[in-house]
């Protein structure tokens, strides 16, 4: 009995630690209009590569218009290989992974707001509702708590000012996936 427990507790664990989310279901281009409003993102599969270890990943960018007038125009080519220190200069401004099926954290790099000097910030997280709907949210909360308190904040750094400062783009929508010509 105990063999069969232990056998079960590892498979258990290597199915959970090597599960991986299906990004081609977040592949592509999705939009969310509101009167004068437009907000897009693009998101495409690729490898991200850090100093340790590498998997693969959704790398995105984002658009935004209001009144017809184009504030933010953040979808530009992007690699198929990253190295995650240097996202927004590789046209990176969304990073995303998870291990479900129909939902993925991200990191943001806001290039207006510019949260932690332009570092990015944790805390978002986009949901399938329907393969052609996503839940968008943006948690500033979640992801100043984590830098400082989180993964950061045990570290003798300086962190910078953790104030809330908002985004610069919707925080809260459902987008539909549209079709590139």
């Amino acid at each position: 009995m105990k063999r069969i427990y232990i056998v079960l507790v590892l498979l258990f664990t290597y199915t959970s630690v090597f599960s991986q989310a299906n990004y081609d279901s977040f592949v592509g281009t999705w939009i969310y209009q509101n009167n004068d409003s437009i907000f897009k993102i693009k998101l495409q599969k690729g490898t991200w590569v850090g100093h340790f270890a590498s998997g693969e990943n959704l790398f995105g960018g984002y658009y935004l218009s209001v009144n017809g007038v184009v504030k933010e125009d953040y979808i530009k080519p992007m690699p198929s290989v990253w190295d995650n220190g240097r996202a927004p200069e590789n046209n990176i401004y969304l990073a995303a992974s998870g291990t479900t099926p129909s939902a993925v954290g991200f990191v943001f790099y806001d290039q207006r707001k510019q949260h932690f000097n332009g570092g990015g910030l944790v805390g978002g997280k986009m949901e399938l509702i329907t393969p052609n709907k996503l839940h968008w949210t943006l948690n500033e909360k979640e992801g100043i708590w984590d830098y400082t308190e989180g993964d950061l904040g045990d570290t003798d750094m300086v962190l910078p000012d953790a104030t809330p400062i908002g985004f610069s783009v919707p925080i809260d929508v459902i987008m539909t996936k549209v079709e590139e010509p």
